[in-house]
């Protein structure tokens, strides 16, 4: 089980037993004679829960020591598993009633338990974080391949800190590689990025960094080049993975099969419930006609802000390509003085000359993005899928990155709420391809409320 495992276990018992203690007395301050029974005899059923819901917590499998993009697979573990816990604790209460129980107060401390889980987990696992970089923790690995899937690998790592694992340099077979540092995006690190050699050198660079583990990301590579560094590392005593060879081509949705005892590994094919586009669609429009009409006060206080700060039009226009690469009219609140290019680099700093000052606070605030739910009612968006781009860049898109256009372009996606939202949507497939390989409604809704988070942070946004 581990350490950590027992840690967390012990962690989602509290979680729960303290949502239903809030629930009692939040109950009990609304009316107190309406409650039949004493606290302790209402904090057994806390602890009855407690131990219901972690063995549905197991049963979904969150526990497990996993890492996916952006812990969005874990987020959405934890929310079927909060319902389905929910689910068998309410029928339980009422197909047994021990005493009169209160099915408001059981709501209640539910309620109360969606949100605390969340915030006990998001602890729990910067805490993870935290001690993954501590040096009793932290594993030492190199990656064997400095190429396009190497680098996406040690993306991969960077942004999943709670494996434990630090990239201490590369090693690759091509010798004019040797010495150059490795530079992805956001990422620049003083160690850690380097081509420090080939498989000649791996025996010295591992005494001088003691190396535990090796990955080797070679796709082009021969099956007899890749059993040598295997077998090297194995007499070295390290720890070697490799990636396999289909990944980078076009199957990045990979799963092992076992045929007969012989390992097959083969891409997964993910469909949709056929029920998905109407459920989405149901969504779409719910959440922009609540949008546009709740927050409607807030569209004209940021219309007027826009015109009051500079000259020209409230809504900025443009052509993208959405669904099919069909294109449509892409609305924004403006940011940028009227005489920019529309069809220019968007702003990477909050320093670009082209903003205005009420610009920049807009796109920090994602608040421009507004008067896109106009579009998400006539169907040419959605609330989450990829980010659409304008048509000279569409143009220039390989076979791969024209999967992004399968599906209805979005406000928010998986991009939206990465460490890399800074950088251009293209330079980032694997997000948008994450996205299609598991998109569902839960998904979205994962999405959705992460989106929310990111936007009060400002993360990502200039």
């Amino acid at each position: 089980m581990g350490i950590f495992g027992s840690f967390q276990r012990l962690a989602d018992f509290l979680t729960v037993v303290i949502s239903f203690s809030l629930g009692y007395w939040i109950y009990l301050s609304r009316d107190a004679h309406s409650v039949p029974y004493r606290y302790l005899e209402f904090l057994g059923i806390g602890i009855f829960a407690g131990i219901l819901f972690i063995s549905v917590f197991q049963s979904v499998r969150l526990y497990e020591r996993t890492v996916s993009l952006l812990n969005i697979v874990e987020s959405r573990r934890l929310l079927i598993g909060w319902f389905l816990g929910s689910l068998v604790l309410l029928s339980v209460t009422f197909y047994f009633r021990f005493f009169d129980l209160s099915r408001i107060m059981v709501s209640i401390s539910l309620g109360i338990l969606f949100i605390l889980l969340f915030f006990e987990r998001s602890i729990l696992y910067q805490w993870q974080v935290l001690s993954g970089f501590s040096p009793g923790n932290r594993r030492h690995a190199l990656i064997y391949g400095a190429g396009v899937v190497g680098r996406h690998l040690y993306k991969r790592i960077y942004h999943s800190p709670a494996l434990g694992l630090t990239v201490c340099g590369f090693l690759d077979d091509d010798e004019k590689l040797w010495g150059q540092t490795i530079r992805m995006g956001e990422i620049r690190r003083k160690n850690g990025n380097i081509v420090l050699g080939g498989l000649s050198q791996i025996e010295q660079i591992q005494k001088n960094k003691d190396v535990k583990e090796v990955f080797v990301a070679l796709p082009n590579a021969t099956y007899q080049r890749n059993f040598e560094i295997v077998q090297v590392c194995r007499k070295l005593g390290i720890s070697v993975s490799v990636v396999p060879p289909t990944y980078g081509h076009h199957m990045h949705a990979l799963e092992i099969e076992d045929i007969g005892g012989i390992p097959v590994v083969k891409e997964k094919s993910h469909k949709p419930s056929f029920f998905y586009p109407f459920l989405k669609r149901v969504v779409d429009i719910s959440i922009s006609l609540f949008a546009l009409t709740i927050l409607s006060p807030i569209y004209f206080l940021i219309a007027c802000l826009v015109k009051l700060d500079s000259d020209g039009p409230i809504i900025f226009k443009q052509k993208r390509v959405g669904l099919n690469g069909k294109e449509f009219d892409f609305y924004k609140f403006r940011t940028m003085k009227a005489n920019a290019n529309p069809y220019e680099v968007t702003p990477k700093t909050a320093a670009d000359p082209r903003l205005t000052k009420f610009g920049r606070w807009l796109r920090r605030s994602s608040l421009d993005e507004l008067p896109q739910f106009i579009s998400v009612l006539r169907g040419e968006m959605s609330i989450v899928g990829p980010r659409p781009e304008m048509p000279f860049i569409v143009a220039q898109y390989n076979e791969e990155q024209k999967e992004r256009l399968r599906v209805k372009p979005g406000i928010t996606g998986v991009w939206q709420i990465s460490a890399v939202r800074g950088e251009p949507i293209h330079a980032n497939i694997e997000y948008d391809l994450f996205y299609l390989e598991h998109r569902s409604v839960l998904l979205d809704v994962i999405i959705m409320i992460k989106t929310i988070l990111t936007a009060i942070r400002g993360i990502g946004a200039v």
